[in-house]
């Protein structure tokens, strides 16, 4: 006599996230770059969004950098995390926060940060409690 078995629905398993614990110094952009590029083909990204990942995680990472009111041996974290239908980072450092604004078109020496996040990401937003966190969200490829 057979008995009835339950049958489990398969389940889709995520990677687990990046966590990256950064010094502020100018090598972070790029060891946050090359720590995401690492994880582009375990998070099932294509070409194409893995390289707009690298993009805005140099950007946030450099404007962490440079423009927090942080103290110099603060530290900047990044986590990058793979959902159902788009992957979310968050970079964080200690400032302040800021209110982001629109790009001045006569400036010629950068600001181009946001201005790439507003463009590439499918959301983005700044978040100020005690620390200043930028995230956004790409949309996975089908």
């Amino acid at each position: 006599m057979m008995t009835p078995t339950s049958r489990s629905l398969p389940t889709t398993r995520r990677p687990a996230p990046l966590h990256l614990a950064l010094r502020r110094s100018v090598e972070a952009p790029g060891i946050a770059r090359t720590a995401a590029a690492e994880h582009c083909e375990r998070f099932g990204l294509d070409g194409s969004t893995c390289q707009t990942l690298l993009l805005l995680v140099s950007e946030l990472v450099s404007n962490a950098v440079l423009h927090s009111a942080a103290p110099p041996e603060a530290i900047i974290t990044m986590t990058v995390a793979v959902g159902d239908e788009a992957i979310s980072v968050t970079v964080t450092d200690a400032g302040d926060g800021f209110v982001p604004g629109q790009r001045d078109p006569a400036r010629a020496d950068g600001g181009y940060g946001l201005y790439l996040l507003e463009r590439a990401a499918s959301r983005w937003g700044v978040e100020s409690r005690g620390a200043t966190s930028v995230w956004f969200e790409l949309p996975l490829s089908d």
